[in-house]
């Protein structure tokens, strides 16, 4: 098994934002992935739209790549159920997680991120794997066209019905390592690469802006298809491309593309400030609206395929040595909850 880079941490501490007090998530405990297993439903008659199970009620989709190998899990009438990915070269299982539905029936799909996979001998290449609900159809694997060791494709994924977007921010792109790329596939469609060097996308591939590693798909309100993709190691480089490392304060950046199952790209690229990682943590918000994190100063900004749509500062760790991370999420109502990790060393680290 291999072994993968994690960065040193000496103190994580969790703080639910005061950004929405309703939402208290736990955490527990289980067996490792592969010995677990759960059926998704057979009958999906009775599925709500979030309920991979088949029980009548919305299930929660959690992952947890830290232990040996990874596991991801589904939160089901209030007991945390293992689900087995049949696939024994499947490493780093639940890096990301989404549920969504792919197919017709009534129930919700499992999209579980791998990004420590092994592709084609290349090591960390990484994979998703398509779970459906009600035993439909076999596990999909998707994989890059053309994978690239070291790229951990898988690291972020955001699924609205049948359109798949996957995070690759280790891939290298035009020389540049940890340049990062997003995938975007759907109804049936190979994975789309989208970079920085995509004719229409602005800015550049550059080493470790890490673009992928946060995305977020859904519908805008003229029925448009809207991504939006987080570059967390983006930095304040100045203009032109850069191809040294580490030059420039780690200000991130998010590229909205408003409709990305169009033949030719358009996008606006939003670029953060004061060292903050913007883009580390990024999803849709219904409604037609994206909200992304800036953790290390502790901000969340709002947009829409126009522009900027708002902001709002709640971090419990704004300001403190290090800085810190985030993670965001999005409840049907448009209601936006924010956790906020406190670090004594940056969460968001390449492998240089």
């Amino acid at each position: 098994m291999l072994r993968r880079h994690i960065p040193t941490v000496i103190t994580l501490v969790l703080a639910i934002s005061a950004c929405e007090p309703d939402i208290n998530p736990t955490a527990s405990q289980e067996s490792p992935n592969r010995p677990a297993a759960s059926s998704p439903a057979k009958d999906c008659s009775k599925a709500t739209a979030r309920d991979f199970d088949g029980d009548g009620k919305d299930d929660v989709a959690v992952g947890n790549r830290m232990i040996i190998g990874g596991q991801v899990s589904i939160l089901s009438a209030d007991r945390l159920v293992p689900v087995t990915i049949p696939d024994e070269a499947a490493d780093g299982i639940g890096a990301a997680v989404a549920l969504t539905r792919v197919n017709a029936d009534r129930c919700a799909d499992l999209v579980v991120g791998a990004p420590y996979t092994d592709v084609d001998g290349k090591g960390t290449a990484g994979a998703v794997y398509v779970l459906y609900g009600g035993n439909a159809e076999p596990v999909k694997k998707i994989v890059s066209p053309r994978p690239q060791a070291g790229a951990r494709f898988g690291s972020a994924v955001a699924a609205y019905g049948q359109t798949i977007a996957v995070g690759a921010p280790q891939e290298k792109e035009n020389g540049s390592p940890s340049a990062g790329a997003v995938y975007v596939t759907g109804d049936g469609a190979p994975p789309r690469r989208i970079t920085q060097d995509t004719e229409g996308v602005p800015g550049n591939s550059e080493p470790f802006d890490g673009f992928g590693a946060a995305v977020a798909v859904g519908p805008l309100h003229d029925g448009r298809m809207g991504l939006l993709a987080g570059a967390p190691g983006e930095r304040d480089d100045g203009g032109g491309r850069q191809r040294k490392a580490r030059t420039g304060s780690r200000d991130g950046a998010v590229t909205v593309i408003p409709d990305v199952r169009a033949s030719e790209i358009e996008a606006v690229k939003h670029d953060g400030g004061d060292g903050c990682t913007f883009g580390e943590a990024v999803v849709y918000v219904p409604g037609g609206r994206w909200a992304a994190t800036q953790p290390r100063c502790g901000k969340v900004q709002f947009f829409h395929d126009a522009g900027l749509a708002g902001s709002t500062t709640c971090g419990a760790c704004a300001g403190g040595t290090g800085g810190g991370t985030a993670a965001v999420a999005a409840a049907p109502d448009g209601r936006v909850a924010v956790a906020w990790g406190c670090l004594l060393y940056p969460s968001y680290a390449a492998d240089d």
